[in-house]
């Protein structure tokens, strides 16, 4: 498979997919110091993996079509955060290859959610020492949100992150866009895709999970 990382970050993912079986695998990222981390921790675990990585913006339509197609994109957590977030959703719909694999996460829209849209601006505007200032409140109230919801405890992660710092990146994760199970459905599947699974996170301002497959043109 040829694999398409949107938002490869610290390019960890990219490389599960080669160890995986991945034949070729492309992360792209806007920011260089992920491009930078990317390209250290391939170099690190995997010298020779067939791995590369970009600075490119999803929202670079000219940018994407030299990259070609994919059996499988992968863009978790990244599209919601580019400002433009339909127009990233179709132009990684478009590099999906027949019969391949479009794996997206998006935020949930929740009655919240303009809430804490303001929030994040804010935080983006405020001088840093404010920002300190903002986490720990913010961090009580997170921990206690999702002791509520899932009667696990948030210091428990599943995924090797540290619980201060996802109350940093929720905070500070802007811009922000979020949409509803329904509306994400019925943007994608006119694309030419079917819905083949979708695990809905069972915090409300947290992050649903789609799988869709493409038809054969």
């Amino acid at each position: 498979m040829r694999v398409l990382d949107v938002g490869c970050g610290s390019g960890m993912f990219a490389l599960a997919a080669h160890q995986l079986g991945a034949q070729a695998v492309v992360g792209i990222d806007i920011n260089p110091r992920s491009i930078a981390a990317s390209e250290q921790n391939a170099a690190r675990f995997l010298p020779s993996a067939r791995v590369s990585f970009h600075q490119v913006s999803v929202l670079d339509e000219a940018a994407l079509a030299h990259l070609g197609t994919f059996d499988l994109v992968y863009a978790w957590g990244s599209l919601h955060h580019t400002g433009a977030m339909w127009q990233a959703i179709r132009h990684c719909a478009s590099m999906v290859a027949p019969k391949g694999t479009f794996v997206v996460a998006l935020y949930k829209q929740h009655s919240t959610s303009p809430i804490w849209l303001g929030i994040k601006w804010l935080y983006n505007r405020v001088p840093k020492l404010a920002q300190k200032a903002m986490i720990p409140p913010f961090a009580a109230l997170i921990y206690v949100a999702k002791f509520l919801v899932t009667r696990r405890n948030p210091l428990e992660k599943q995924r090797g992150m540290d619980f201060w710092y996802d109350v940093i990146d929720w905070v500070g994760g802007y811009p922000y866009e979020y949409a509803t199970l329904e509306a994400v459905e019925n943007y994608v599947i006119p694309l030419g895709f079917k819905l083949r699974k979708v695990i809905p996170d069972p915090v409300p301002t947290g992050i649903n999970e789609f799988v869709f497959e493409r038809s054969q043109l």
